[in-house]
């Protein structure tokens, strides 16, 4: 019993973070000979690879060919099938109050005939264009061919009760402009009823349903009752509604629609980067992906009505098997019963004499201490190995499987050197000194990568005032146990009263932790050793089941946001240390635990250190980006790199001809400084721009030359301009006198575009046109090939031609021409 009880926490954490990875695994794509009713990645992967060959940014000589190639599938299929050009508008956004990005889209729209042609129909979403320097195998070629596989799978059944719509969307990446020109515009948009858009953001792992709209508690159910190894939680759909980040499913939810919206997110270093390839796309989860959407997109289209709005659900997934969801009145029933069996030990405890009010309260600090360190920790750990630095943000990425192991393994040594700490107290105060004097030495560690930062002295100080609170007599099992189950009950309340779908993740764990706590006082002073062996089990299997669930959740939420703060992995930590306290307090009283947490805290940094701080290479490449740039207003010639530092190859570039690279900032191109050398002068097409005033309105108007990609106008008045208008139709472009203001064309009009303004004050206009064209100028010098340890990134390897145009004017005068 008592080396069960000294290992006890290992063999519940290794075995919990085991199942935890099978979890996590994708299932094994299915074949091209496999039911013709079924989803197969085999199948899918075809189109994966016929569409994403090469990058397909959204006018593009590239993209043409893969929308022959989406024309030529769908009719194929047998479907109805439009092209549907619009004109896509992304508005200005709080990071760039005054820049608006447009688009010449293409939208595809192909349907397949239901029974009951005028019943709310189904729309399958996805995008076929990607960012410049991505051949966008997984964002969002894999969303792509998961619809024609899923198109080809229901036209194989019988016929759908209603119509089922897909729509392939145009320029999504630039600002998700074919979803707004077909949700804002398009008429087709009126015989929508509910929307299943697919995603990605890497291009492994199991995919997840992220995503609803309000008032989706039926459609829930549904998808609970219909999709194959669901992975979904209502935390998850709760935190991305708050957030800034958009999909084509937002213009969806803009229009009340309601809807599913799914994404795969592992292996992020192939999002929008050139390892994003067929051949690199994880197969398992293109599989997963159509698992979740067929049979849910299968069971709208065949139900004789939608689902109705309903109030939303608290769900989640339970290992990636079956999908739990409940009105957020059961939510409160389970904290509830919670609460009563935290009661009933606290009052078995005291009355028994386990436990005073004083340990609770010191476990309650404790408790709050652990939580600090935990969070402490990691967020060091992330400052450090420089997350807040965009070039190395990608290299730790490539050693993604060192560095969520490593963040793991650290909290194990930190939360038990805490326990170990808790348990035996510290009676000296010098040792509470010398605590207090590393906690201050972390958090002002924090600092010395990315400036001040205020998180890690306030988590420094706060562990100190803890370690106070705290570490001084050594504190009982129950002390702490309860206390931190205190703790987590708070959390979980406020959870539940201002974020009900956040509570899934707290009211789980807290629930099986509560009933083995009160189980041990119940029963725990029983002399039977057949009931002591069986309660020691109970206890080792709520650890693991909470551990396994939590890691799950943990290990798929790093994966999406881990990278942006390491220390979001320590919550899960924090939640999984009520069930595993009793048996980490025993581990504890062992004489030789202060090493083994000391032993686990070191390897944790060790293999942090080994995934930021290793060399590059073809499994890890590092960004790299250079391009030239043409002033035709001054007659010279750049080569350019907004990196924050040059890499060999991108120094090679632009140090043609011996230049010496600077950073300088190039208004109104680069507003910040970025990388400039002297380059030769290469002859170049020049874009039309003309500015000129008609009666009180002032026209700006720019042709693009063949083959341009974006063409953007940037303006300064002296004045405030009103009435902003983009061939003839209003636009919200806001604009402040005497600042620059910015309008992106993509897939430019080769009849070009105009933008208007009322300006009747008396005022002077500058303004520039900006033409992003694909490849470098005809007569470059030679150009290096870029190593293994390098991918490009942003607009690479193309060539920037910069023009410009002032235009002064006197007060408008009514009755003026």
């Amino acid at each position: 019993m008592k080396t069960v009880r000294l290992l006890g926490v290992w063999v519940c954490l290794l075995l919990g973070l085991a199942i935890a990875n099978l979890a996590l695994r994708t299932p094994p794509p299915l074949p091209a000979n496999a039911p013709a009713d079924q989803f197969s990645a085999t199948r899918a992967m075809a189109d994966v690879r016929a569409i994403g060959q090469k990058p397909h940014p959204i006018g593009s000589a590239e993209i043409v060919r893969v929308r022959d190639h989406l024309l030529s599938r769908v009719s194929g299929l047998g479907l109805e099938v439009l092209v549907r050009p619009g004109e896509g508008v992304r508005d200005a956004a709080k990071w760039s109050p005054r820049s608006v990005a447009v688009g010449a889209v293409q939208n595809i729209v192909a349907t397949l005939p239901g029974t009951d042609r005028e019943a709310p129909a189904v729309l399958v979403m996805s995008h076929y264009d990607t960012v410049p320097n991505s051949p966008g195998a997984a964002d969002d070629s894999a969303g792509v061919a998961a619809a024609l596989e899923i198109a080809r799978a229901l036209k194989a059944g019988p016929p759908p009760a209603r119509d089922v719509i897909f729509l392939f969307t145009d320029g999504e990446e630039p600002g998700l402009l074919g979803a707004e020109a077909f949700f804002a515009r398009d008429p087709l948009r009126d015989r929508v009823g509910v929307v299943v858009n697919m995603e990605a953001r890497g291009d492994a792992g199991r995919a997840a349903m992220f995503q609803t709209g309000a008032d989706s508690g039926e459609l829930i159910r549904l998808y609970a009752a219909n999709a194959h190894q669901p992975t979904a939680n209502s935390l998850a759909a709760a935190v991305y509604r708050r957030m800034p980040n958009d999909t084509d499913f937002t213009h969806a939810l803009r229009k009340g629609l309601p809807g599913l919206n799914f994404a795969f997110i592992d292996d992020q270093l192939a999002y929008h980067t050139p390892l994003a390839t067929p051949d690199h796309l994880n197969q398992g989860s293109l599989q997963n992906l159509g698992d979740q959407a067929l049979p849910a997109v299968r069971a709208l289209a065949m139900g004789a009505s939608l689902p109705a709005k309903s109030p939303d659900l608290i769900y989640s997934d339970v290992l990636g098997r079956v999908l739990v969801a409940y009105p957020v009145e059961a939510g409160w029933g389970i904290l509830a019963a919670a609460g009563l069996l935290i009661l009933f030990t606290g009052f078995r405890a005291l009355r028994g004499k386990a436990v005073t009010f004083v340990e609770i309260l010191r476990g309650i600090a404790g408790f709050l201490l652990l939580s600090a360190a935990a969070v402490l920790a990691l967020h060091l750990a992330g400052r450090l190995i420089g997350i807040t630095d965009q070039q190395r943000y990608y290299a730790v990425l490539g050693q993604f499987n060192a560095l969520l192991p490593g963040a793991g393994i650290l909290l194990i040594g930190v939360c038990l050197t805490v326990l170990v700490l808790q348990a035996r107290g510290l009676a000296r105060i010098w040792g509470r000194v010398w605590i207090s004097l590393a906690a201050l030495a972390v958090g002002g560690a924090c600092s010395l990568v990315g400036g001040f930062d205020p998180v890690g002295l306030g988590l420094g100080g706060a562990v100190v005032v803890l370690a106070w609170l705290s570490l001084g007599r050594g504190v009982g099992v129950f002390g702490a146990w309860l206390g931190a189950l205190l703790v987590v009950l708070a959390l979980a309340v406020t959870a539940q009263a201002m974020l009900p779908g956040a509570s899934v993740m707290i009211a789980w764990p807290l629930l099986a932790a509560s009933l083995a706590a009160a189980l041990v006082m119940a029963v725990g002073g029983t002399r039977d050793r057949r009931v002591a062996w069986l309660l020691t089990l109970a206890i080792a299997l709520v650890a693991v089941a909470v551990v396994a669930q939590l890691g799950a959740w943990g290990a798929w939420t790093f994966a999406g946001v881990g990278l942006m703060e390491p220390a979001v992995l320590a919550v899960f930590a924090i939640l999984a240390a009520p069930a595993l306290l009793p048996l980490a307090f025993d581990f504890a009283a062992y004489r030789w635990a202060p090493i083994f947490a000391g032993v686990a805290t070191a390897a944790g940094i060790g293999l942090l250190l080994y995934a930021g701080l290793g060399d590059a290479g073809p499994t890890r490449p590092k960004l790299a980006e250079a391009s030239h740039l043409a002033d035709l207003s001054t007659g010279t010639a750049w080569r350019v790199s907004p990196q924050p530092r040059l890499d060999p190859w991108s120094t090679v570039v632009l140090s043609d001809n011996d230049a010496k690279p600077v950073r300088q900032a190039y208004p109104p191109l680069f507003r910040e400084p970025v990388w400039m050398a002297p380059t030769a002068v290469l002859p170049v097409e020049r874009p039309t721009l003309v500015i000129d005033r008609a009666g009180d309105r002032l026209l700006v108007r720019a042709v693009p030359t063949l083959g341009a990609e974006v063409l953007a106008l940037r303006l300064k008045s002296s004045v405030a301009l009103d009435q902003p208008r983009l061939n003839g139709r209003p636009i919200a472009l806001p604009n402040t006198a005497g600042q620059w203001s910015s309008l992106s064309y993509h897939a430019p009009d080769p009849n070009g575009v105009t933008l208007s303004f009322t300006a009747r004050a008396a005022g002077k206009v500058e303004v520039a046109v900006i033409e992003i064209r694909d490849g470098w100028p005809r007569g470059v010098s030679a150009i290096p090939a870029k190593p293994a340890g390098l991918m490009a990134s942003g607009y690479s390897d193309k060539t920037i031609v910069l023009d410009r145009g002032t235009l002064a004017w006197p007060a408008y005068v009514e009755g003026d021409e």
